[in-house]
């Protein structure tokens, strides 16, 4: 009998253990560096891990001053996925969230790109470092 009821326990504590893991999406870092009214498009991908329709930017480090706009867009840079999010200096470690107009999907790789698309970036130039998940 006890040994029925430590292999019932063992079963209820496995099924327990593999039905709560939880799939965390890929984080990935940016570093921006955009001129007034200028675009950095560099390679910056990371694969989307779930159907959560929202992105998450979070810059750590900023220099300059003004706003720069970052967007998700597909691998190659060429369709925009979510709105745009502004970074501004003082945003260090205040987490932005942008929602998807176009849908996007698990498995999926996706890009960030950052300019001052609004002419909003008042130095000479305006960098932005972080962290971003698709």
């Amino acid at each position: 009998m006890k040994k029925k009821m430590r292999i019932t326990i063992l079963a209820t504590t496995m099924c327990m253990l593999f039905g709560s893991i939880t799939v965390f999406a890929e984080t990935k870092e940016f570093h921006f560096s955009v001129k007034q009214e200028q675009y950095d498009t560099g390679v910056w991908t990371a694969s989307k891990a779930d159907d959560e329709q929202t992105a998450y930017v979070t810059p750590t480090s900023i220099t300059g001053k003004g706003i720069i706009w970052a967007a998700v867009y597909d691998s190659r840079g060429g369709t925009q996925y979510t709105v745009d999010v502004g970074i501004s200096d003082g945003d260090e470690n205040v987490r932005k969230t942008a929602d998807y107009y176009n849908e996007g999907h698990a498995g999926t790789i996706y890009r960030i790109i950052a300019g001052d698309s609004e002419h909003t970036v008042t130095s000479k130039e305006f960098k932005a470092s972080g962290r971003w998940t698709p």
